[in-house]
């Protein structure tokens, strides 16, 4: 080989390898456009829930998938004891929200803290102060009483 293609080899291999990979060129296009939401003004009260529970809905169907809220509960505001048919995943936003689960301790969720809630987990929690949290639910919506023995 000549000096001049010896040195032109490695470099044509490498620009072939990057195209091959996708790393040199991106032919990827989105399925849909960024979803940004302004959440001011944007709370409705929750449908079927006491007074006070407000949330906006962000993206996907309660009722037949997986969907992704933004929740606000007042002071004071009490979760009973419940369970759903799908997984949450729960970011606090703002201001706190103690939780409790059978076989956990509660603990106390504050901006920032992300908790993992397992499909069927029987779960509880308030909120001592106002609270605004994110929830990704894995499926369909559901919030199953569970009945306290007398």
């Amino acid at each position: 080989m000549q000096p001049s293609i010896r040195r032109f080899v490695p470099a044509f291999l490498s620009v072939v390898v990057l195209c091959a990979s996708g790393a040199f060129v991106c032919t990827v296009v989105a399925a849909e456009p960024a979803l940004v939401v302004n959440l001011a003004g944007k709370f409705k009260p929750c449908p079927g829930a006491p007074p006070g529970c407000e949330h906006i809905m962000l993206r996907g169907d309660p009722q037949s998938g997986p969907f992704q809220k933004v929740y606000r509960f007042p002071k004071g505001w009490v979760f009973p004891k419940h369970w759903h048919v799908s997984a949450e995943n729960l970011e606090m936003v703002r201001g706190t929200l103690v939780l409790g689960s059978e076989g956990g301790r509660e603990q106390t969720l504050r901006p920032g803290d992300y908790a993992y809630i397992p499909q069927t987990l029987i779960h509880w929690g308030n909120c001592p102060e106002d609270c605004v949290f994110y929830l990704s639910v894995d499926g369909p919506d559901s919030f199953n009483v569970v009945e306290e023995k007398q």
